[in-house]
């Protein structure tokens, strides 16, 4: 479960983000709905950790994880822009955060196929994103997000 208690963020004299108070359950599927420039995107930066609440906190299965940096929480975030590391093929893409976690070679082989296949990216895993279709790009930014193995996955 995922509580944002009472979390605001501001930059300088601007109020991004104000007295917001979410939870989110194991399972559940939600969406975050709001017009251009409404917060959604920062609430979720909060959420994964990239970004520090100014004020209030932020709860994950029980553990206060406000300020906890995002390489030491069981999250995985996908941008609508997706990103991906452009001098790396599709497969080294996919295995990135399996090889930053420090798993073992055999283990990384199996995860980054298992996803490649359950996304149709089989036939790319030689090939860099620049190659790839937009939808494909997309995917293979999913990918790696999947092999995460995250308790939260953020799509934004």
């Amino acid at each position: 479960m995922l509580e944002l208690r009472n979390v605001t963020k501001a930059v300088g004299a601007a109020e991004h983000i104000s007295d917001v108070s979410l939870t989110l359950q194991h399972g559940s599927l939600n969406v975050l709905l709001g017009p251009t420039l409404s917060g959604k995107t920062s609430l979720m930066r909060l959420m994964a950790g990239l970004d520090v609440p100014t004020s209030g906190s932020i709860w994950f299965d029980g553990q206060n994880v406000t300020g906890v940096p995002v390489q030491k929480r069981k999250i995985a975030m996908v941008y609508q822009q997706f990103i991906n590391y452009p001098a790396m093929t599709v497969y080294e893409n996919i295995a990135s955060p399996l090889r930053v976690a420090g798993i073992e070679q055999a283990r990384i082989d199996s995860q980054v196929r298992e996803a490649a296949a359950l996304l149709k990216l089989t036939p790319y895993l030689d090939r860099t994103p620049l190659s790839l279709s937009g939808g494909q790009q997309q995917r293979t930014a999913l990918a790696r997000a999947i092999v995460k193995n995250a308790s939260l996955v953020l799509l934004d």
